[in-house]
């Protein structure tokens, strides 16, 4: 389960207290700051940032689990634990007075 997303934008708009403006594929949206890790902007070329998969679902319209391994930035992964029987100690002899 991927709990959180690079994303990339084209264009940084604007930034108020609380929120980033952003452009990505010609459409605007809000970022909330209390949401964003890792902000990274270059003038130019765009910049990408960190932000939760239900934001990334509302964003792109996409499933957060389609998402590239390389593109996410927490996983959540669950296993089971293998069971391991216990295993009897004998004391070593010449160490006992």
């Amino acid at each position: 389960m991927n709990k959180s997303i690079m994303l990339r934008f084209d264009k940084w708009l604007h930034s108020t207290e609380k929120a980033h403006l952003i452009r990505i594929h010609n459409s605007e949206h809000w970022l909330p700051k209390k949401l964003c890790r890792n902000f990274v902007l270059n003038q130019k070329l765009g910049g990408n940032v960190s932000v939760p998969a239900f934001l990334y679902e509302r964003i792109t319209g996409g499933s957060a689990e389609s998402v590239p391994e390389y593109d996410v930035d927490i996983k959540i992964e669950t296993h089971v634990p293998q069971r391991i029987d216990p295993v009897e100690i004998e004391a070593n002899k010449n160490l006992l007075r």
